[in-house]
């Protein structure tokens, strides 16, 4: 409003205009040196009360995120007084009811921001002086809003990078999966204000996502997001996210699933944010507001979980690498058991625990009898699914707390702590699962496990490093156990054989035949209704030259395992056909039973051989039986291969009924097709 010196007009007017810029200069400075929003805007108020006089003025501005400031100075009756227009809009010079405003907006290049404004009396008037002074607090007023925007941005730009370092610190700091989902979930609370988070990863083997890591659930929901599980086929929005990874509000505006999710969570919406790595989808990052969510993709706290997501991606890819070097490391890659090393490490953690408790620790050992035959008869692949069923079969048979690792080729073991009738019970279990037969390709296979038991009580554990000892000990004595256990079964006698006595057995069974040391003996059959020889079996023995006479038992095995049972056997065809042509010659006709090997069944040639042998002797055909021993197993394609041949053969065969003590075919072998009335 205009004012005058009553003695100098001039000078008292030079004197207020000097007062203006003063303040106006002040203000500026004030306003460079930053300070908060609500300083900023007391500036402007106090600043402008100074500089143009009236009875009231009003600053009243609105931000971008709709929070609404105001300041007064002055008569707070004038606001009664003064009616505004409706609508609030005022204008340089309106004359209103009870008093005069002089109005200007406070914008900036890029916003309004409100108004700030003068009242003065009804008779009053504003100078063009008052209006630019006006005018220039509106803009110190919007610049002040931007300069403390720009500020408060910057300072939480500046807070969300050393959070984010933070959280990348913290996040290189974690070695496995679970590790780095939960470090995860703790830093997107701090980074968004969220009120629960979770990380749900990919696992692209199974087309699942699952969580691994959660913050800020309690009780249980805190159950329910761990146990949560969700495919592709179930979840419309995982299905899309899979396609087009980008982040994502859920709602119950969304498909049944996203409610049916909602409502196992127990939330109305949640944000999720796609990890992806190289762009490959590697799972979500989970976020629930209680208040205050954001609404819109675009808000800052979903950019800052996009920047978390971007940053964990790497340590989950690197914490999956590792869990997957440390799996391969301590389990078998056929059959996904544990292997021998974390076996062993796993057996002297129970040997602890016994001496602990003073609970007894029994390792089984589970050998598939007759294995090698299964790769020889029926290839590789299919051995590779019979170690693969037999896992799965001894997996079931155990009760929590057990272990069960693939130790060696067609070796298993079992560690248990506890009762000492334990092992007695799992052996039970487990030979009553494999009574039924395994399904390999169109075949069905039967096998029967060995087993070897031993049971230790742990040292005390004030002995360090005392149970590397008992853990060798007791896996010695498993395997002792384990060998008179197979000795048992296939009806050998059990030697101690050290693997240098086998070595040399095999050594010196080499070129036996030609030394002349095998003899053939023979075992006589009586028909008890008249006493009379009806016929004999044909028996091998080894006369070794420094060892005297070694039993079958002894070397019979070693034979099958080096493959020197098709010389041996060859031998005794020829010697047994011999011997019993001579005894029909002499009026004796006396048949013949002779033992052969399945690896000798397995020769193309051997049809042949028993041919060649009976012709060359003079044994007639119908007098030999050919039995096949138990001890390996029998195939479609060993059969097949002599079916030609032995349409044209008229011996006789029988399969020896120990069979079911081995690892056999669910079929009967016939060598003659003529003599099936036999096969039972």
């Amino acid at each position: 409003m205009r004012t005058h010196d009553a003695k100098d007009p001039a000078k008292g007017s030079n004197r207020a205009e000097r007062d203006r810029l003063r303040s106006l200069e002040l203000a500026a400075k004030y306003l460079a040196l930053g300070g908060s929003l609500g300083d900023v805007l007391d500036h402007v108020i106090d600043g402008i009360a100074d500089a143009v006089p009236a009875l009231r003025h009003d600053l009243t501005i609105q931000l971008p995120n709709g929070m609404k400031h105001s300041r007064f100075r002055g008569d707070r009756e004038v606001a009664a007084e003064v009616r505004m227009p409706s609508g609030g809009h005022v204008h340089h010079g309106n004359k209103i009811p009870g008093g005069n405003i002089l109005a200007v907006s406070v914008v900036s290049g890029t916003h309004r921001y409100g108004t700030l404004l003068a009242i003065a009396p009804q008779d009053a008037h504003f100078s063009s002086d008052d209006r630019t002074m006006l005018t220039a607090y509106a803009h110190h007023a919007a610049a002040g809003i931007e300069m403390v925007s720009l500020l408060a941005e910057s300072r939480q730009q500046r807070e969300i990078a050393e959070m984010l370092l933070e959280a990348a610190r913290s996040l290189s700091e974690q070695y496995t999966v679970e590790d780095v989902a939960q470090s995860m979930s703790e830093a997107a609370l701090a980074l968004s204000g969220a009120d629960r988070s979770g990380v749900a990863l990919w696992e692209s083997d199974t087309t699942q996502l699952r969580f691994h890591g959660a913050a800020g659930w309690k009780g249980s929901l805190a159950q329910n997001l761990t146990n949560y599980v969700v495919t592709a086929q179930e979840s419309p929005e995982l299905s899309d996210m899979l396609i087009n990874p980008t982040p994502l509000l859920i709602n119950r505006r969304g498909s049944d699933w996203a409610k049916s999710m909602l409502d196992h969570l127990e939330l109305d919406a949640l944000l999720a944010v796609p990890i992806l790595t190289n762009g490959h989808f590697q799972g979500l990052l989970i976020a629930h507001w209680d208040g205050n969510a954001p609404h819109r993709l675009k808000h800052p706290a979903v950019q800052r979980l996009s920047g978390l997501a971007g940053l964990a991606s790497v340590a989950v890819h690197n914490a999956q690498l590792l869990d997957d070097a440390r799996w391969r490391a301590q389990h078998d890659p056929l059959t996904g058991l544990a292997n021998r090393a974390l076996f062993e490490e796993q057996l002297r953690t129970a040997l602890e625990k016994g001496a602990i408790t003073g609970h007894p620790v029994g390792v089984l050992l589970c050998d598939i009898n007759r294995f090698r035959r299964v790769n020889e008869s029926l290839g590789h692949g299919a051995g590779d699914d019979v170690l693969r069923q037999v896992a799965t079969r001894l997996e079931q048979c155990l009760n929590e707390g057990d272990m069960v690792a693939r130790i060696d080729g067609d070796q298993f073991a079992v560690v248990t702590l506890g009762a000492d009738d334990r092992s007695a019970t799992i052996i039970a279990t487990i030979r009553q699962a494999f009574g039924e037969p395994l399904t390999i390709g169109s075949e069905k296979l039967f096998v029967d496990v060995a087993f070897g038991v031993a049971t230790i009580i742990g040292p005390s554990g004030e002995e360090t490093g005392a149970f590397d000892k008992p853990a060798q000990r007791i896996m010695e004595l498993a395997d002792l156990d384990l060998h008179r256990s197979k000795a048992t079964v296939t009806g050998h006698m059990y030697t101690d054989q050290s693997d240098a006595e086998r070595l040399r057995l095999e050594t010196d069974l080499r070129g036996a035949v030609g030394r002349g040391e095998l003899r053939v003996h023979y075992q006589p059959q009586i028909d008890l209704a008249n006493d009379s020889i009806v016929g004999v079996e044909a028996l091998v023995r080894w006369e070794h030259p420094e060892l005297g006479m070694i039993s079958p038992a002894s070397f019979i095995p070693i034979a099958e395992e080096s493959g020197l049972i098709r010389e041996v056997g060859t031998y005794v065809l020829q010697e047994a056909t011999r011997t019993g042509a001579s005894w029909h010659r002499a009026g004796f006709p006396i048949e013949m039973a002779v033992n052969v090997s399945v690896a000798q069944l397995g020769a193309p040639n051997f049809l042949s051989q028993v041919k060649d042998s009976l012709h060359q002797t003079g044994f007639p055909a119908a007098s030999l039986t050919i039995e096949i021993t138990e001890s390996q197993v029998v195939s479609d394609h060993i059969v097949s291969s002599h079916r030609t041949e032995r349409a044209a053969f008229s011996g006789r065969r029988a399969v020896d009924r120990r069979l079911r003590n081995g690892l056999f075919l669910a079929y009967p072998v016939a060598t003659n097709a003529s003599d099936r009335g036999e096969d039972r």
